[in-house]
């Protein structure tokens, strides 16, 4: 049996951005707190390979601090060989840290934009891959070549995209990883994992995922992928069981909530923790609520009151997207520029031919639409 990890897109160093002063450097602690977990359950349980498929940093400039901690880790587990494949974040190159570091002796960094393949013969396995030596790669090296032994285990580590054939971040299409013939590959780049796939010819591919989100584009649980492999030389069979593995600290949540017809912050409130609630979200989420639907003017979503009537939460934000609908008593006491398009209007509206009255009431429509920053489609 050869354990192996697959994990990608670390980002180490993410400023957090998003995030106020003080929670972007708690969050980059807890950041670098998610790598050492990973190596340590990567020390506690018997894993041979972990295969890092690009970005393990976030940026060319990496802080003193980071780079100790990653070769801190990398040293204290010095019966795991790890293999990183450098992405467009944190390419190879004379001025990257991958150069200018020396990495410990288990470690294997590519370092060039060539195929190439990394044999341990004592396992019987061939690891290939490439780095990113820029910011872009536009094509996949991957292409029209294919395993040099079938017989071996075939791995391979890329930091490539599928989603695009024109992408400038090393475009791969599912035929290419067929015809290309491993029997695992570990993609990196992708920051949501759709699964495992399963290959027509026996093999498989998958994104892992970031290791913790940052951002509301990198919703829920993040993790690894953890590789049990039977591997009998002797009669040429390979079987590989895939499992996915949770070591994000946080994750982060977006909930679109519909408050059509409410009227106090009160109703709100009890409809935004009634949605916490059914998700179990607690003190690990980062909570974006967006509020939709229809209300009345004088309904005010006080951010400040909602959070604090909500159970905790690392953090919360509100976003109001909601369509203010105003009735005639309102707009004729309305004071605003509003109030007053509505009054020049309402003749108009109260009299002349039913055509003219439809379309002085259209205007009226478009008007408060545009007051109000929305947009109105016709049909």
């Amino acid at each position: 049996m050869i354990k192996m990890l697959h994990f990608a897109d670390v980002h180490l160093d993410s400023p957090f951005s998003l995030c106020d002063a003080s929670q972007s450097v708690k969050r980059r602690n807890e950041h670098r707190a998610v790598f050492t977990s990973v190596m340590t359950y990567v020390r506690t349980s018997g894993i041979k390979y972990v295969l890092i498929s690009g970005d393990l940093f976030d940026m060319r400039a990496v802080s003193r601090e980071t780079v100790d901690i990653v070769l801190r880790e990398f040293s204290v587990n010095p019966g795991t060989r790890f293999i990183i494949s450098p992405g467009n974040h944190d390419p190879y190159s004379s001025e990257s840290v991958y150069s200018k570091v020396r990495f410990p002796d288990n470690v294997y960094i590519f370092k060039s934009e060539e195929l190439t393949r990394l044999e341990f013969p004592d396992d019987g396995v061939d690891i290939y891959g490439y780095a990113f030596t820029s910011s872009s790669l536009v094509k996949c090296p991957i292409v029209g070549r294919s395993v040099e032994n079938s017989e071996r285990l075939n791995i391979l580590v890329a930091h490539a995209d599928t989603s695009s054939a024109i992408s400038r971040y090393c475009p791969v299409t599912e035929k290419d990883i067929i015809r290309f013939g491993a029997d695992y590959t570990a993609l990196g780049h992708l920051h949501n994992t759709d699964g495992v796939h399963s290959l027509s010819n026996g093999g498989l591919y998958a994104y892992s995922g970031c290791l913790e989100g940052r951002g509301f584009d990198e919703c829920g649980y993040k993790g690894a992928i953890l590789l049990d492999i039977n591997y009998d030389r002797g009669a040429g069979t390979k079987k590989i069981s895939t499992h996915p593995y949770r070591f994000s600290k946080r994750r982060y949540a977006s909930e679109e909530i519909d408050v059509t017809g409410l009227s106090e912050t009160d109703e709100i409130v009890e409809r935004v923790r009634s949605r916490i609630n059914e998700k179990h979200y607690g003190e690990e989420t980062v909570l974006r609520v967006v509020l939709t639907g229809s209300v009345s003017p004088k309904l005010t979503s006080d951010v400040s009151a909602i959070e604090s009537a909500l159970s905790p939460l690392y953090a919360f934000e509100l976003l109001d997207r909601t369509f203010p609908v105003f009735d005639d008593d309102f707009l004729k006491s309305d004071v605003t520029i509003r109030g007053e398009f509505y009054r020049s209007m309402l003749p108009k509206m109260t009299s002349g031919s039913p055509e003219e009255r439809e379309l002085a009431a259209w205007a009226l429509r478009y008007g408060l639409s545009a007051l109000a920053g929305e947009n109105i489609i016709d049909f």
